[in-house]
């Protein structure tokens, strides 16, 4: 909805630019459920692609460990969400007690 309200797209376009986001992290699978029928992870994808959509340049995803449950690998997820974003500024915002998920990532800690 953000671009049929914001940018007065289609439905058809605006789903499909959804689509091609989900598609870029291999969760195409996902594009016709509904919530209850997601996982948190999906839902946590679903929600940056939603900010990624919006025209705001900088991104803040507080406490993403919070949000997913049975975390096994920010890796993958840094990894993912690099591959949805091109032009935005992400910051993750988390505790230095969780700091023990993010050790050999790539992504910078600020402390």
């Amino acid at each position: 909805m953000i671009k049929e309200v914001k940018e007065r797209l289609s439905i058809k376009k605006s789903e499909k630019i959804a689509y091609d986001y989900l598609t870029k992290i291999s969760l195409a699978h996902i594009a016709q459920l509904r919530k209850p029928q997601c996982s948190h992870i999906d839902i946590f994808y679903v929600m940056v692609i939603r900010a990624l959509m919006n025209d705001e340049k900088n991104i803040v995803i507080p406490y993403p460990i919070s949000l997913i449950k049975n975390f096994n690998d920010i890796e993958i997820i840094i990894e993912n969400i690099s591959k949805l974003n091109n032009d935005k500024t992400i910051t993750i915002l988390d505790t230095t007690t969780n700091e023990i998920h993010y050790k050999g990532c790539l992504c910078h800690i600020i402390k």
